[in-house]
């Protein structure tokens, strides 16, 4: 697959296409950018238009995908590249460990075997362990001429200052939604409405939004909006049931990404924003009721409720007292329909 199928990410690639044409490699690379937004498909092409068999150095450095170096990269069964990650037996907290490291200590030592160098993949390098990192740093501090590395981390701040020295950083920003979009429109079966929806749910992550079930997340975006909007029962039992639901099932960040697209919606019918803009599209009737009795500050106080709660979790709030403070003000601000 060429750089030209990666979706955004023009900047960096560029400036890689240069490094290889002009042959000014670095012996170290670090990606960091937000989760699923394509920084290991990149350092994968990157690694693939370095060693491609029909690539040239005179024209634009890129990969066939096809030849037989590119299908060993691809698989991760070239002998010279050595692909590591967090152990996924380790459910809640994969880590790599220092056995990995050593692999890697022995990987760089003998020459290439068919390409011009030896490279180290390294992917969620934020999930090594101190003794992991520690030895991995000892290498990059004397890296043998042959090797180039590659780590790649969206938390980079977990990172040991020293070992982030030691490469060069490479910033990735999300793709734009508007090219995940047409992404998603030109390979997938779907209307514009859904791709744009997929799109915005997932913030450009392109990773995320290929995989996404759109089925499902439809169906937890109609939960939020009742929850919000349409709650079938307009005392505060369910509303605090779902307080102590949302504190005790570790999606706090989902269900405050919800609870805040519906009341975006709300400020964006209310301020008369183009239809298209809004995320729950087949239900602008209720929120054109609702923004006729609501003013712009009622709404805004409510987005600044929900941010507030957002900023609690670093904090170490009682998320369950927050979330219930939450609709007890949404209950007092929200009219309740006459029977």
């Amino acid at each position: 697959m060429p750089f030209t199928d990666i979706i955004g990410h023009s900047v960096p690639i560029t400036w890689l296409r240069h490094a290889i044409q002009s042959q000014h490699l670095a012996h170290a690379y670090l990606f960091v950018g937000d989760e699923a937004i394509g920084k290991r498909m990149t350092a994968m092409q990157f690694i693939q238009a370095m060693n491609c068999e029909n690539t040239m150095l005179n024209s634009r450095p890129d990969a066939c995908g096809q030849c037989r170096t590119c299908q060993q990269i691809t698989t991760s069964i070239h002998p010279d590249i050595l692909f590591i990650q967090p152990d996924e037996g380790q459910t809640q907290h994969p880590q790599i460990k220092i056995e990995r490291v050593r692999e890697i200590e022995h990987h760089v030592i003998y020459k290439p075997l068919i390409g011009l160098r030896k490279i180290c993949l390294i992917d969620q390098a934020d999930r090594l362990t101190i003794g992991a990192a520690n030895a991995l740093l000892k290498t990059l501090e004397e890296p043998p001429d042959h090797c180039l590395f590659i780590l790649i981390s969206s938390r980079p701040i977990a990172l040991l200052p020293t070992l982030k020295s030691r490469c060069l950083l490479v910033r990735f920003s999300s793709p734009s939604q508007e090219d995940v979009t047409q992404h998603l429109l030109d390979r997938d079966k779907l209307t514009e409405s859904d791709a744009r929806f997929i799109s915005f749910v997932t913030n450009g992550r392109i990773g995320e939004a290929l995989t996404l079930d759109l089925k499902t997340v439809k169906a937890k975006q109609k939960e939020f909006f009742t929850l919000l909007f349409e709650p079938s029962d307009h005392s505060l039992t369910n509303r605090f049931a779902a307080a102590e639901a949302l504190s005790k099932s570790g999606q706090i960040p989902e269900g405050i990404l919800w609870l805040w697209a519906g009341l975006r919606d709300l400020l964006l019918v209310a301020t008369q924003a183009p239809p298209t803009l809004i995320l729950n599209q087949e239900r602008l009737a209720k929120l054109q009721e609702l923004a006729d009795c609501l003013t712009l500050h009622q709404i805004l106080n409510l987005l600044d409720e929900l941010y507030q709660l957002e900023l609690g979790q670093q904090r170490n709030l009682n998320m369950q007292v927050g979330f219930e403070q939450f609709f007890i003000h949404l209950r007092e601000t929200i009219p309740v329909p006459s029977r």
